[in-house]
């Protein structure tokens, strides 16, 4: 091939070369630290409508936007619950505050007979004044956490006011469009730094 043939053959290649090249820097090469969910369950099956712990009603669509962490716990809980909490805590608090105004962590009552509202507000605002105790009927409760695959039930019971409740200890981390898109075992929030990288990493998606 004629060096002038040729070099005409490579410029017309070019712009299709370098929307190849912008292709493969653009895209996202990330990894998280949470657990990644091989397929993003979609918003309608992470819906749910509770009472929050300042008496409105929360769905999960009041918080469009936003990055949600999710933790299902209860108030008189002696160990997890305070750890969890204490851990989400340092992650939001990590934030600069323009990415905590986009930031929501929920407590989602798994205790709902004991839990009210303002015992609720008085444990979630403990650990930030940001951040949100949900409740509802025993019914309601139920529901969400089926949703979520999370398990809980009474033990040591004592009394009908006297209890403990096990339960799933995982923090669900959804994305601004409502997306399930990380979950955190028991313990794997306590790694500050690497749960606030994923949280960034979702306000980017």
């Amino acid at each position: 091939m004629p060096r002038r043939a040729l070099w005409i053959t490579l410029l017309a290649g070019l712009p299709l070369l370098l929307a190849v090249i912008a292709f493969v820097l653009s895209r996202d090469t990330y990894q998280p630290y949470g657990t990644r969910l091989l397929n993003i369950r979609p918003v309608e099956a992470n819906q749910f409508s509770l009472i929050a712990h300042d008496g409105s009603t929360k769905s999960l669509s009041d918080f469009q936007g936003k990055v949600v962490l999710i933790f299902f716990g209860f108030v008189n809980c002696p160990d997890v619950c305070p750890t969890t909490m204490l851990e989400l805590a340092k992650v939001y608090k990590a934030l600069t505050p323009a990415e905590q105004a986009r930031v929501q962590v929920l407590l989602i009552s798994v205790d709902p007979e004991r839990d009210t509202l303002e015992k609720l507000r008085d444990y979630v605002t403990f650990f930030a004044p940001t951040f949100l105790g949900l409740t509802g009927t025993p019914d309601q409760i139920a529901q969400v956490a089926k949703k979520y695959g999370v398990f809980y039930q009474k033990s040591e019971i004592k009394s009908a006011t006297e209890y403990n409740v096990d339960h799933t200890a995982t923090v669900f981390a959804l994305d601004p469009k409502g997306q399930l898109r990380l979950i955190y075992g028991n313990g794997k929030a306590a790694e500050t730094a690497r749960v606030v990288e994923d949280v960034r990493w979702l306000l980017r998606n």
